[in-house]
């Protein structure tokens, strides 16, 4: 990671169930692992050319609280993608909002991953899926 980058910390109920969920959906690559055997309590996901960390969210952290848990919906993760169809149906039953084409000229879905974070999916503009033209 390079200093200067953002990226969001996932705090996690269900660590392992959210990693599977973002490996299956999103294709997700551990770039970081801590500690590197046994189960993980911190792990650093890339997907496509950013990524989002997962911690134990239960648990206090290095600064010696526990997270509060978000109330509402205060934020979206954003993701382009290169085929917002396969996502979609690899996410089954997280899928939101259907893909929808918008008067932008993006096709985009919204997604809940295990946590109740909000998944806004776009359509690569890049990509042979047929959208709006």
């Amino acid at each position: 990671m390079a200093r200067g980058e953002l990226f969001p910390v996932v705090n996690c109920v269900d660590l392992a169930t959210t990693w599977r969920w973002y490996a299956r959906v999103l294709s997700g690559v551990v770039d970081y692992r801590f500690p590197e055997r046994g189960e993980p309590d911190y792990l650093t996901l890339r997907i496509g050319a950013g990524q989002v960390a997962l911690g134990r969210g239960t648990a206090p952290a290095l600064y010696g609280e526990t997270p509060r848990p978000a109330t509402g919906h205060a934020v979206d993760l954003c993701l382009y993608v290169p085929d917002l169809a396969a996502v979609v149906e690899a996410a089954a039953d997280a899928v939101v909002v259907p893909p929808a084409d918008m008067p932008w000229g993006e096709r985009v879905a919204y997604l809940l991953d295990p946590e109740g974070i909000m998944l806004l999916v776009i359509q690569d503009a890049d990509s042979n899926e047929s959208g709006p033209s």
